[in-house]
């Protein structure tokens, strides 16, 4: 978070976390509605460049909902009363 008050950082934090999260149900619900085919079943069809790039959209904000949530965590932690 940076050079944010300290008092400011873990509202930040949780709003990024969030932001991470809304990024990811997009992500995944693009990857529903674009059918790129998962199971391989009996017809396989090979990954288009399109699929990929849906893939890799779902892989990239699940690491960031990871990173925010971590973030966050330690912000929330480091502010608790018992340090």
């Amino acid at each position: 978070m940076g050079t944010s008050r300290p008092e400011r950082q873990t509202p930040l934090a949780r709003t990024a976390y969030i932001a991470a999260l809304r990024r990811f149900a997009h992500a995944h619900t693009a990857l529903l509605l674009h059918g790129v085919p998962l199971d391989p079943g009996t017809r396989i069809r090979e990954w288009t460049r399109a699929d990929v790039a849906v893939l890799r959209e779902l892989h990239e904000s699940l690491g960031q909902v990871l990173e925010t949530r971590r973030a966050w965590d330690r912000l929330r932690h480091d502010r608790s009363p018992q340090h």
